[in-house]
Formats: structure tokens, sequence, C-alpha cells
């Protein structure tokens, strides 16, 4: 006589539980994604900025953030980590910055920029292992958190730019 594990109703609540499991996965990852026409302005929300020469990379999640009464953007700019030497350590690497824009009239400032990943520098975040993974950048109510690693020993850092005070101050958290 033959086994039977599961009825099909079962199967199709796994079915479901597996499609839920997915999704919540999914939304977790990191909205930031590659602009590829890095050498046109780029529009978000109506706000125009014109990106930077010189650019290996240029990242964003598309989004204006609130902090408190004011607006805000960020854009991950790459640039080439040994521009005058490509042969040597790091010729071929980037060196990468999230620069945070605040937006006032539909115009935007940049107002800090932090190194999130170098490799002259052996600086990358927490969630880089997987390349173009930027789940380590968060916002929340009061500003943008980054998580590092840091070799030789991927000491964990962790790291919280206060957006709410009279101006950016990052702060590293134990």
């Amino acid at each position: 006589m033959p086994i039977k594990f599961m009825d099909n109703k079962y199967k199709k609540n796994i079915s479901l539980l597996v499609f839920f499991l997915g999704a919540a996965l999914n939304a977790t990852a990191s909205e930031i994604k590659e602009i590829f026409n890095r050498q046109q302005p780029l529009t978000i929300d109506g706000v125009t900025i014109t990106p930077q020469k010189g650019l290996v990379s240029l990242y964003s999640d598309g989004k204006l953030h609130i902090v408190g009464n004011k607006q805000y953007l960020l854009l991950i700019n790459g640039f080439p980590s040994r521009p005058g030497n490509p042969t040597a350590q790091c010729g071929a690497g980037q060196e990468m910055y999230a620069d945070i824009y605040q937006i006032e009239a539909k115009k935007a400032t940049r107002i800090q920029r932090i190194m999130i990943v170098s490799c002259w520098r052996s600086l990358e975040l927490n969630s880089w292992q997987k390349q173009e993974d930027f789940s380590s950048i968060t916002w929340n109510k009061n500003g943008v958190t980054f998580d590092w690693i840091v070799p030789p020993k991927f000491t964990h850092l962790h790291a919280q730019l206060n957006l709410y005070t009279v101006s950016p101050e990052l702060v590293f958290i134990p």
C-alpha cells in the first residue's frame, strides 16, 4: 500500500505559505538600484540632480525620505579606486559614497557624504557580500543608518546619520 504523505489541501496551504514568505523576504531587500544613464541629469519626484563627472556607477532608491518636516534623497556614487594606476592593487575597484541631499523648494543641496565601500581603504557594507546589495543602508525617523564590516577582523561598525539636528551628525553606535 503506497504511503500518502500529504493531502492536496495541505499542499495548497504550503504553496501559499512559500509564496507569502518569498514576498516578505523580497520586501526587505534593498530598493536601491543602479541608474544606468549616469551622464544625464536625474529627476526624482520633480527634483533634478546632475551627477558628478567620472562616475563608474550611480545608485538610488528614487525616493524622497521625510525626517522631521524635511525631505531628503540618497544617491550612491561610485568612483574608480585608482584611476591613475588601474593595474595596481584595487585598480579595478570602486570607492563608493552615500550622498545625502536635503530638498527645499524642489532644489537639492548635498549636506553629507559618507564613504560606504572602499577597495583601497578596506571598508564595505555588511550586505556587500552580495554585490550591489545596499540593504545595510536604512532610513528611519531620525535619519539614515549604515552597517559596515571592516577587515582584517571583519569588525562590525554601525552608525546613524542624524538628520533631525541643526546640522547632520554621524553617531557611531556600539
